[in-house]
């Protein structure tokens, strides 16, 4: 079973970061479809094993440390119109021109194809090689509507203050530690937000988003 208290302990054991571990089970409820290519995971992300998957036909991986690809500034290698389905997870906060990046989704989309993505938002400063964003429901939706998506929806995955301490301190502790601290964490998440279930909104780990290629017609 890849959900629950369990799960999440053995995964923060094995060095994933809560947000990761909310990230993929989120990612559990979207579906893949016909020519997949993944942007920016690298070489086989865990995230495939919770994607849903319908008549996936192929899955491609285009990133700077297979392909030597710039998103910054290089077209994505396909064809207008040559893909059903575009992955693009933990990457748009590292990429300053992420509209041009967007943009080059929108291309190479068949019409009706789907962006499916994620963005982190309560996380550290993680460079790779640069950090540059961090993005609010509003600018993803506005983002998406740029580069021409629509049917755009966007989730938070996430919490309360709790947990967004918790996932700002975890990789500072030592692994075995972490399971351990996660549970009274949480525990106080669960109350505060019983008490107060609207300040989940101003806590999110980050954001979950998909959008549709708009049709040609």
């Amino acid at each position: 079973m890849r959900t629950g208290t369990l799960f999440t302990l053995k995964r923060l054991l094995a060095g994933q970061t809560i947000a990761r571990i909310r990230m993929n089970e989120a990612l559990s409820r979207e579906t893949l479809r016909g020519k997949v290519v993944d942007v920016g995971g690298g070489r086989r992300p865990d995230y495939f094993d919770f994607f849903q998957q319908e008549q996936v036909t192929s899955i491609e991986a285009i990133d700077g440390s297979i392909s030597g690809i710039d998103f910054e500034k290089d077209a994505l290698p396909y064809a207008e119109d040559a893909i059903d389905t575009v992955i693009i997870c933990n990457v748009l906060e590292h990429v300053y021109h992420h509209q041009f990046l967007l943009s080059e989704v929108a291309r190479i989309l068949a019409p009706k194809g789907h962006i499916i993505g994620f963005v982190p938002f309560w996380v550290g400063y993680h460079p790779d090689p640069h950090d540059y964003f961090r993005y609010t429901r509003e600018a993803i939706e506005q983002l998406l509507a740029d580069a021409g998506f629509v049917d755009i929806r966007v989730h938070a995955v996430g919490g309360g203050p709790f947990v967004a301490n918790y996932n700002t301190i975890v990789l500072s502790m030592p692994r075995f530690i972490r399971p351990i601290a996660y549970l009274p964490y949480v525990g106080l998440d669960r109350l505060f937000l019983a008490m107060r279930p609207r300040s989940a909104e101003r806590y999110p780990l980050g954001f979950i988003f998909s959008g549709t290629a708009r049709s040609n017609s």
